[in-house]
């Protein structure tokens, strides 16, 4: 992980908020991640937990929040206090976790740069019917839009459309779900 984006994320992590129009769309998505109770899930690029509330409904047995912004990270400490939360601030592809029944990239997965070691990643570290899910709040060009500027574009790789991305992981996965409109984007896979 670069500290240019380590650097990026810290930066801007005060002013990252919690869009509270987009709740209706992000409990859509957690409804089509349909994620089993008693489920162990890697909320991956977590930045300040805006999906928490949204998969505590799901009644999992833990969320694992990773972001390498240490200050995404102790500013999501500070709203979300649940014992079922645990924080690690370092590099998804760096660190050791438990197996996991269900990885999530909410508005993250641009930032993966490294799409082949990320799918070998993954491969890792769920269980075999895992899930994989890439989603965003967003349709793919608002989503490509926001990484426009110099600075984002080191730090990003843009979006390609939902079919050409699943084929990055199809070594290790099988596509289950898959939406790719104006109004969000959204990709759940499957572990062999």
């Amino acid at each position: 992980m670069s500290k240019e984006m380590v650097d990026f994320f810290n930066q801007l992590a005060p002013g990252w908020d919690n869009d509270p129009s987009e709740y209706e769309i992000r409990e859509k998505l957690v409804s089509l991640m349909d994620l089993s109770p008693n489920s162990l899930i890697g909320d991956i690029g977590c930045g300040k937990g805006v999906m928490f509330e949204h998969l505590l409904k799901t009644d999992p047995a833990g969320i694992i929040a990773v972001d390498v912004a240490g200050e995404m990270i102790r500013l999501a400490k500070e709203l979300f206090q649940d014992s079922r939360i645990t924080y690690v601030n370092d590099d998804f592809m760096d660190v050791g976790l438990p197996m996991l029944d269900a990885v999530v990239f909410f508005n993250s997965y641009p930032h993966f740069l490294d799409k082949e070691g990320l799918a070998n990643k993954l491969a890792q570290v769920l269980v075999k019917d895992g899930k994989m899910i890439i989603a965003h709040s967003r349709g793919k060009a608002e989503v490509n839009g926001m990484h426009k500027s110099d600075r984002a574009m080191r730090i990003s790789i843009p979006l390609e459309n939902a079919e050409e991305e699943a084929k990055k992981f199809q070594a290790f996965f099988t596509l289950d779900t898959l939406v790719d409109d104006d109004q969000l984007y959204f990709l759940k896979m499957i572990r062999r």
